[in-house]
């Protein structure tokens, strides 16, 4: 607020001394009209003040001077109201910018990655100083679609909104969407505002609730395939990383709540299990790493056991099948195999413990090392079976974004839209609930 009146001289931009009335009258009705383009955006206009706005431009219609009569002149009201306007502005397109709630709202572990662009500075551009003469309600108009995310993604959702709003129609094509379709739209497009402008020329994205993983090139898919992602309490969390590493017959290091919870009381009851299953206990130290017979190992004493590691070997029977894509995260999550193919027979897809597993692995792991001609196909085969552990560094790292989105535009300028597996939605609905920005308005 504070930056766009600087930059106009602290001029007033609203309610203007020496402009006619009806000029004043037809600034707020421009800055209305921007208000009233929040629903396109999957926001509530009386959010932003509204209801004051839309007085003043009706009353020019019975009156020669609307904002004496509303306001009158006193010039501390007036210039309170011209920073009402412009806080209305103001607070819509940052919320259009970068969302009006934090992801942390609906998994701690989600975090906002969108720079917020300059709101005062666009505005101001969009609404050129007072002293200049101009006049520029065609750039206002489009002023939101200068701060709202780039992807073509929340564009074409936008679209889809706008024609559902604006009488069911957009390019000739009825948009017959009801109340909770267009809800279920509006929470994607705030989960786009979170998205960093910047995904890469070519990157990977796994889409949650679709159970499916596309690579794609400057926004078009190259390669997809069906994924299975974290169960119920075992969330895959939401973030990005960048791909560096892909392991061939990798080791599978079970994590220790699997070790503790599901490994060690089965190892307990079956003296074969471990052997069954390729399992091995290692005992880490500064010294270094030794192997553990099981048959020394105290199964009753919990101490004991947190203090061992156990990995299963390289082989068909391996948790991570034949390769694993690594693109470090503080979540240990990474792509891979896995020796369960019936699981991509399954309309819903949720059930590893939080890592995602891929339906062709080996598709993926040509195209990462397409760019290497030693890394033909049949040595990408022989490395999957090798059945040793064998790390290959990528030239070129590759983003990874892991992503939440309910709903997808199609080309044919409708959208898909599958369930809200781990209940996002409905705690997204919970935290953007409509009417909370007035108090911070008033």
């Amino acid at each position: 607020m504070q930056q766009f009146y600087t930059q106009r001289a602290h001029a007033p931009r609203w309610v203007r001394e020496g402009q006619a009335a009806d000029g004043t009258a037809t600034d707020i009705a421009s800055a209305l009209r921007v208000i009233r383009q929040a629903p396109d955006h999957g926001l509530n206009a009386g959010d932003y003040d509204e209801a004051a706005l839309a007085r003043i431009v009706d009353a020019a219609q019975a009156s020669k001077d609307p904002v004496k009569d509303a306001l009158g002149d006193d010039l501390d009201a007036r210039a309170r109201f011209d920073v009402r306007v412009t806080t209305a502005l103001l607070a819509l397109g940052r919320d259009v910018a970068v969302g009006r709630v934090s992801p942390a709202a609906i998994d701690p572990r989600w975090k906002a990655r969108r720079t917020p662009p300059d709101l005062a500075g666009s505005l101001s551009q969009a609404a050129p100083d007072a002293a200049s003469g101009a006049s520029n309600d065609s750039g206002l108009d489009h002023w939101l679609d200068t701060v709202r995310p780039v992807h073509p993604e929340y564009a074409a959702l936008q679209k889809v909104l706008a024609a559902a709003h604006h009488q069911g129609k957009s390019q000739g094509e009825a948009a017959a969407l009801d109340d909770a379709q267009m809800r279920q739209i509006a929470l994607n497009l705030e989960r786009w505002r979170w998205m960093p402008d910047a995904l890469g020329a070519h990157h990977i994205l796994v889409n949650i609730p679709a159970f499916h993983m596309a690579v794609r090139e400057d926004g078009r898919a190259v390669l997809d395939m069906k994924v299975v992602v974290g169960k119920a309490g075992h969330e895959t969390p939401i973030f990005s990383g960048d791909m560096s590493t892909i392991v061939f017959s990798p080791y599978w290091n079970v994590p220790d709540s699997i070790a503790e919870g599901e490994t060690a009381p089965a190892a307990a009851r079956d003296p074969n299990y471990l052997a069954r299953n390729n399992i091995e206990i290692l005992r880490v130290a500064k010294s270094g790493t030794t192997v553990v017979d099981p048959g020394k190992v105290d199964w009753d004493d919990p101490d004991a056991i947190k203090a061992l590691a156990f990995r299963q070997k390289p082989g068909a029977s391996n948790a991570l099948g034949h390769v694993k894509f690594l693109f470090p995260n503080k979540y240990e999550v990474y792509l891979h195999d896995t020796p369960a193919d019936a699981l991509f027979e399954r309309p819903g897809r949720a059930l590893s413990h939080g890592c995602v597993r891929l339906e062709q692995p080996e598709a993926l792991a040509k195209y990462v090392l397409r760019n290497r001609p030693e890394w033909d196909e049949p040595r990408i085969e022989a490395a999957m079976s090798a059945g040793e552990e064998k790390q290959v560094a990528l030239k070129d790292k590759i983003p990874v974004h892991i992503v939440y989105f309910t709903v997808w535009p199609t080309d044919a300028g409708g959208v898909d839209s599958w369930p809200d597996v781990y209940g996002y939605d409905a705690k997204q609905s919970a935290s953007q609930a409509p009417g909370r920005r007035m108090a911070k308005l008033n």
